[in-house]
């Protein structure tokens, strides 16, 4: 339900030690339900990504990346703009 300006990717359990990543290629935690290419949207759960914009009231939708497999996989590259749904 939030974004801030500046999105990133833990690299690892420490993010001092094992980097933040801004801008390539990243496996998530969760399926982004999506084919190669296909939109993926900042998620409505803390840390992930989804398949579809999310549409509930008070909702952030953000494009954090595009699908690199069907899976898990995105190339990840935040818009650096987004709406509150309302």
């Amino acid at each position: 339900s939030t974004s801030t300006p500046l999105l990133a990717v833990a690299l690892g359990a420490n993010s001092t030690t094992n980097g933040m990543l801004v801008r390539g290629l990243v496996k998530l935690n969760a399926t982004h339900g999506g084919a190669v290419g296909d939109y993926v949207y900042l998620s409505t759960s803390a840390g992930r990504g989804q398949g579809s914009a999310p549409s509930g009231t008070g909702d952030i939708v953000r494009i954090i990346g595009h699908g690199a497999d069907a899976t898990d996989t995105i190339y990840f590259n935040p818009a650096n703009s987004w709406v509150e749904i309302s």
